[in-house]
């Protein structure tokens, strides 16, 4: 396979965020549909294209995706806030609530709590948010008047 010059961002030894794995570190750059890459973490190596690189698309194939849910906390309308200890077999999650009782859910209803934790969370900073320039630079009229003093005593 034959080198080809590497491009600013794709030195030896830069360092990637993935987007679930944590960062990797490019070990050698080939051309832009292979690039060998180390995770930090787990020290796994493997070959990547450029372009999954900088968009962090890049799995890590010897950890099981449903490890990355542990440590997640959901909320549950039964149990209340429930942290994710671990996920066993291949559906099965395992929780605890904020008194330790263990909590066993199926994977697909865990899934569903936290798409409904994230969207109310969006909605949260959403309406935190300005929505325009003109909520942006909004203030009450005590602030204008002494502002608008402050500007004029200037110099005074």
């Amino acid at each position: 396979m034959k080198k080809m010059a590497a491009p600013q961002d794709m030195y030896n030894g830069a360092k990637f965020k993935t987007n679930k794995y944590g960062y990797v570190n490019i070990v050698e750059y080939y051309n832009c549909h292979t690039v060998i890459v180390a995770f930090e973490n787990t020290g796994n190596i493997r070959a990547i294209s450029a372009t999954k690189l900088r968009s962090g698309n890049v799995p890590d194939r010897d950890i099981p995706p449903e490890s990355i849910m542990v440590g997640e906390r959901v909320h549950s309308i039964k149990h209340g806030w429930l942290t994710i200890t671990k996920v066993e077999s291949e559906n099965i999650v395992l929780m605890t609530n904020e008194q330790n009782e263990e909590i066993r859910m199926l994977l697909p209803a865990v899934q569903k709590m936290k798409d409904k934790s994230a969207e109310i969370e969006s909605l949260k900073s959403a309406t935190s948010a300005p929505t325009s320039l003109k909520d942006l630079t909004k203030r009450n009229k005590s602030v204008n008047t002494m502002v608008k003093k402050m500007l004029t005593d200037y110099g005074k």
